[in-house]
């Protein structure tokens, strides 16, 4: 991989005056500001046969290490040898034309093997030194010319002179990543979400750079409940005031096969990377949908996702979650005993509305439907169904069918799911009041049916009336027949 540069402000290559005051020597580089982790490495670009420190005045000949670098087309858009083999700096004189020069120096040294003069993973050549918090790291023994600086961090630490001794800041910021998910039922965006199975999932990734970036990737890596969807757009914001532009997308790679363990990479060109400035910010939108294995549980639907930079650098990974919710629908009689045989389905509102469509996993569990899938009816196994994949709201549950021997429910059954699961609970089989969606069921008054009680009581009293009808009958004829004796 390529080592990562940015720079600092560099001296000038100049040879300008015919004389110096002092002949080539020994020197050293100290660097302030190091990081443990890091590693410093220097090249010798240029030697120096003569300088004169306080006129600016330098004679530098190509170091023989970098002979056919210096011969190319692109080095020499920098640079101007003369007959003499004479070096003199060309390029407009800023912190831009110094940065590409460096970077295509060190591109071309990785590329064809030129090794540095000294490293800091050599034992003694990189000496620490600690003055309060700031460590500073010296390279000594050099002989005098001009070096390119270079660290693992992801930006270069500088070019300079060493005439003897050179001191330059080390730059060692990192970039930062922020990544955030919208939330559908505000658009606001955050670190967590809820939605329904089926949802598209709206991503925020935020990358605060600095000068001189190298091999940036963006990783994604997204649980089994999420599946990668699309980037809609990168945008390359510059600061105060910002100004936000639409990265070409010939200035990154989007591989959805990354083959280690991510569901995606961005790789971004060196040539986009050589347009970041310190404080400039990257900012990538992309979309997931909301799967079928997503999970139902406090533990969520994690996604996370960090940057690649420079030299085996990473930046801290940063996660988003999304929470999906199931609820229990527990049909009992009035006594909180379960029953069987009803049927539901479930809708938007108390009334009219739309049907929220569910499909079947299996005879005790059912989830949303995905846009596309055909609904079905919930019916409840052994008194209880489980309903999952429903983002935060108001449902509303309709009894189309009630068990056998029960009256069917009037009217739709209000429930809400906020940031969490409906789950039912039992003690010792019977259903504890205040958990799951309960619906309960009573049955009707049972009237006379013919050939059973109501009909034997009927005859009886029917009977009893005629016999009684018929005593009375009697009673009243003999009483008739004696007043006519008298």
């Amino acid at each position: 991989m390529k080592k990562i540069i940015s720079l600092m402000i560099v001296a000038m290559l100049v040879l300008s005056l015919p004389f110096a005051t002092f002949a080539a020597g020994e020197g050293s580089i100290t660097i302030n500001g190091v990081r443990d982790g890091n590693v410093y490495e220097i090249y010798k670009l240029l030697d120096l046969e003569s300088y004169n420190h306080s006129t600016g005045a330098y004679s530098y000949k190509v170091n023989s290490a970098w002979t056919s670098f210096f011969a190319t087309a692109e080095a020499l858009a920098y640079v101007k040898i003369d007959s003499a083999g004479y070096v003199t700096w060309k390029a407009a004189e800023n912190d831009e034309t110094v940065a590409a020069f460096a970077k295509l120096a060190l591109a071309y040294a990785e590329a064809h093997g030129i090794a540095p003069v000294q490293s800091s993973n050599n034992p003694g050549e990189f000496v620490i030194t600690t003055s309060g918090e700031i460590k500073s790291g010296t390279f000594s023994g050099l002989d005098l010319g001009y070096y390119l600086v270079d660290s693992t961090m992801g930006v270069l630490c500088g070019l300079t002179t060493t005439n003897p001794k050179a001191s330059i800041n080390a730059k060692n910021g990192a970039p930062n990543l922020d990544k955030q998910v919208q939330e559908d039922s505000t658009g606001s965006w955050g670190d967590t979400n809820s939605a329904d199975v089926g949802q598209t999932i709206y991503y925020r990734a935020t990358i605060s750079v600095h000068a001189g970036a190298q091999n940036y990737v963006y990783h994604d890596k997204m649980s089994a409940g999420l599946t990668y969807k699309q980037v809609s757009k990168i945008e390359h914001v510059i600061p105060g005031p910002d100004t936000v532009t639409v990265v070409p997308s010939t200035y990154y790679t989007i591989n959805t096969a990354p083959g280690d363990g991510c569901s995606f990479h961005i790789e971004f060109t060196q040539a986009f990377c050589d347009h970041l400035q310190t404080n400039d910010k990257v900012v990538i939108y992309y979309e997931a949908v909301l799967n079928e294995n997503a999970i139902v549980s406090a533990a969520g639907n994690p996604n996370e996702a960090w940057l690649d930079y420079g030299d085996d650098h990473h930046t801290t990974h940063d996660s988003t979650t999304t929470y999906t919710y199931g609820f229990d629908i527990v049909k009992t009689d009035s006594q909180n005993t379960l029953i069987d045989g009803a049927e539901f389905k479930i809708y938007d509102a108390a009334t009219g509305g739309n049907e929220v469509k569910v499909v079947k996993i299996d005879e005790h569990n059912y989830r949303l439907a995905k846009p596309g899938e055909e609904g079905t009816t919930i019916a409840v196994k052994d008194g209880k169904v489980r309903v999952v994949g429903f983002d935060n709201g108001t449902y509303y549950l309709e009894e189309t069918k009630a068990p056998e021997g029960y009256n069917k429910l009037t009217a739709r059954q209000k429930f809400i799911i906020a940031d969490a699961n409906l789950d039912s609970i039992f003690n010792s089989g019977i259903y504890s009041t205040g958990s799951g969606v309960h619906v309960v069921n009573k049955t009707g008054s049972m009237l006379p049916e013919t050939g059973g009680l109501g009909t034997l009581l009927f005859t009886l009293i029917g009977g009893s009336t005629v016999m009684g009808s018929g005593i009375l009958l009697v009673t009243k004829k003999r009483v008739s027949k004696i007043e006519d004796e008298e």
